[in-house]
């Protein structure tokens, strides 16, 4: 059994097509976004509207969790990229953390990053048993980042197979910018 806890990253899942404005201008919270395909459920953008996230960029704690796996059914046709940052970014930068789910109960918990990280419940994210509300809630806490997290910042963008790799790596190279590109068929929906 995996220990996320002692990972060393956090994960934003995005559809392919906003990487390239993404190398552009950094990965931008909600508010800030203006063209991009938007695959997040739209009744759980206006709850996190109400609750002023849209702010924030989340991230998840691991990959293929339940946020990953509905947006990736949902929308099966649809590339998708992982970004990756390194949790010590997070930390030293003192991002929020939610130790569950925003919208798992009515009370939202937003917390500086040390309290954040030792309040997320990491026995029960390890059992990753998605049929319990409450392991589901908190395999889907969430890191934000208040505002931009720039391309300098990025560990890597993960893609899925060498085809979807080649095209980051020309758009990357378009921008100018550096950054590792891995192919990880792992680290998404089968």
């Amino acid at each position: 059994m995996a220990d996320y806890k002692d990972k060393k990253l956090i994960y934003h899942l995005t559809a392919l097509k906003n990487v390239p404005s993404i190398l552009e201008k950094g990965l931008l919270p909600r508010n800030q976004l203006t063209d991009f395909q938007d695959v997040a459920d739209k009744e759980i953008i206006q709850k996190r509207q109400g609750l002023v996230l849209e702010g924030y960029v989340p991230f998840h704690w691991f990959v293929n969790n339940p946020f990953d796996g509905i947006v990736q059914k949902t929308h099966k046709d649809t590339p998708f990229a992982l970004i990756a940052v390194k949790r010590e970014l997070a930390a030293r930068k003192n991002w929020k953390i939610l130790p569950r789910h925003p919208l798992a109960s009515g009370e939202m918990e937003l917390l500086d990053y040390a309290d954040g990280f030792e309040a997320i419940d990491w026995e029960k994210m390890n059992q990753r048993d998605y049929r319990d509300p409450n392991c589901k809630s908190v395999c889907m806490a969430e890191c934000l980042a208040p505002g931009k997290v720039a391309v300098s910042q990025f560990f890597a963008i993960y893609v899925r197979d060498t085809t979807i790799e080649r095209k980051v790596r020309t758009w990357a190279n378009r921008q100018g910018v550096t950054v590792g590109i891995d192919v990880n068929e792992n680290m998404f929906l089968r």
